[in-house]
């Protein structure tokens, strides 16, 4: 496993990589529950005076990939117009509540030359951003579904584009290809693969289960590595970013290896208050060595 990382490290560390889409402002507001209301239905929170402010979406995936490539632009939203703002009890750091909010105008038109990068990343968060990206074929994408827009930003939206690689995860699958999918087999991945795609690579995130990779005709699939889980938001994104790379590399090697590793890393703190390095990707190897 410890060669396999450094020959990616080796591999990835002269790339010229641009990420592009929504940068999502996350606040953790610390709570106490005091009850439910004699009035009405409804629990009672007592704020307690913490708030902690991170960066997420766009530029949280290009935050984990910045020690591993030789340069990173990112091209996002600057005026903190997506804000999503999560209740936590300070007793177990359950979140009770989370309150989202979008101050979204018209995003202007922007034109990027994917032949100017090793790499162009595109996460689709689905708040708008992206809807006028002029971009020519050759990027990896995530168009991801929340509860804003459920059902509402299929990747299938992009099928035009020919990409260099895609990353979903179950539920986007389902959505996909009109089906409900609780455990892939590889004729389902394949049949993704196939369904409006577009795409040279395929990554599916499968939770608990691990994840699957193709290309229409190599098959593979990963089980999770197996840690103390303190929050898994933002670890989608963190194997998109790694994902993106090793796609990038061309390699014949394990393509599911390093996104793996470091989404399972990412779940080690809380959303995104780190960022994956080259020293805690490595550290976090030998566990399991």
């Amino acid at each position: 496993m410890l060669k396999e990382l450094e020959l990616f490290f080796e591999n990835a560390r002269h790339m010229k990589v641009l990420v592009v889409g929504e940068t999502i402002v996350d606040e953790f507001i610390d709570v106490s529950y005091e009850g439910q209301s004699m009035k009405s239905i409804c629990p009672v929170f007592k704020l307690e005076g913490t708030k902690t402010i991170q960066q997420g979406g766009a530029q949280a995936i290009a935050n984990h990939i910045y020690d591993f490539v030789d340069q990173v632009e990112v091209i996002t939203n600057t005026n903190n117009e997506i804000v999503k703002s999560r209740y936590v009890d300070i007793s177990d750091k359950k979140k009770h509540v989370e309150i989202n909010k979008f101050d979204i105008k018209n995003f202007p038109a922007i034109d990027i030359d994917t032949n100017k990068y090793d790499a162009v990343i595109v996460a689709d968060f689905g708040h708008g951003f992206c809807d006028k990206l002029k971009i020519n074929d050759g990027f990896h994408l995530m168009c991801q579904t929340n509860s804003n827009n459920f059902g509402f930003n299929r990747i299938s939206k992009w099928k035009a584009h020919k990409k260099k690689s895609a990353c979903i995860d179950l539920r986007e699958a389902s959505l996909q290809v009109n089906k409900k999918i609780l455990e892939p087999t590889e004729l389902e991945i394949k049949k993704i693969f196939n369904y409006e795609l577009n795409s040279e690579h395929l990554f599916v995130t499968t939770g608990k289960q691990g994840s699957t990779y193709t290309n229409g005709t190599m098959y593979a699939n990963r089980k999770s590595f197996k840690t103390e889980i303190v929050d898994t938001i933002g670890a989608g994104d963190t194997f998109f970013a790694f994902a993106s790379l090793c796609a990038s590399l061309d390699a014949d090697s394990d393509k599911l290896l390093v996104p793996s590793l470091a989404a399972s890393l990412s779940t080690t703190w809380l959303c995104n208050e780190k960022s994956v390095t080259k020293e805690t990707l490595l550290k976090h190897a030998a566990k399991y060595l």
